[in-house]
């Protein structure tokens, strides 16, 4: 009857150690096939500029015409159509670029104002691009500059009969004179439109104190009759 040996510890060992190496490398090989999971990471400034975006979108609806710039052509001493443009997002009307002679400006008035004391000129912006503007009066050698913000300027004392122009410039050159920007100063006109203006002040006070009187009495004779009305139903009670 043969007897089974038991194996020596040295081929015990040498087994052990070669079963544990091939176990090691089996989970790195299922390690390295499994998919890894990594958590969410966000980027802030992709995500503000999304953010950003939008926010644009929604304030402002794609396809649609942005409002017209609330500019005067008229009024002094206002900014830029393209600075209004820029804050307000809003558009300005067609005007015609720097490398074009501007239009002439249109002379608005021509008169005396601070109680007839001084020669006041006022026009209006053309539809061109302005960087100053150009006052002359007859009879005097240098023009007068203002500003392309300017509308109005002061001449102080000048003749009857005197005529002033006023000429836009740029890069491109000077706006020709045209009858709608050139006036002779007419002193009889300017106190007739005072005269006007005196007027129509006037009248307007006389009409608003006459509506406030009409409203009084007919406040007044409600009341009385209101009263009438009151003791006529006391007297009734009464009787």
């Amino acid at each position: 009857m043969l007897r089974k040996h038991p194996a020596p510890p040295l081929l015990l060992s040498i087994a052990l150690l070669i079963s544990s190496m091939s176990a090691s490398s089996s989970s790195q090989q299922r390690n390295a096939t499994r998919p890894s999971v990594r958590s969410p990471s966000f980027d802030t400034e992709d995500y503000d500029v999304i953010y950003e975006d939008s926010t644009v979108s929604t304030h402002i609806p794609p396809g649609s015409p942005p409002p017209l710039c609330q500019y005067d052509l008229c009024k002094d001493q206002q900014e830029s159509c393209q600075k209004l443009a820029l804050t307000l997002s809003c558009s300005c009307p067609g005007i015609s670029g720097p490398l074009d002679p501007p239009d002439p400006p249109s002379l608005q008035s021509l008169s005396l104002e601070n109680k007839g004391t001084v020669v006041v000129v006022r026009w209006c912006a053309p539809s061109s691009t302005v960087t100053h503007y150009l006052v002359q009066v007859d009879g005097q050698d240098e023009a007068r500059e203002a500003s392309a913000n300017r509308r109005m300027m002061e001449l102080g004392d000048i003749a009857p009969g005197t005529e002033v122009c006023v000429e836009a410039v740029n890069k491109a050159g000077v706006s020709a004179r045209g009858s709608h920007s050139c006036t002779r100063f007419d002193p009889n006109i300017s106190e007739t439109r005072l005269a006007i203006k005196l007027v129509l002040i006037g009248a307007a006070v006389v009409l608003a104190v006459g509506i406030v009187l009409a409203l009084v009495l007919w406040w007044c004779r409600r009341h009385r009759k209101a009263v009438t009305r009151t003791a006529n139903r006391g007297t009734d009670v009464v009787l």
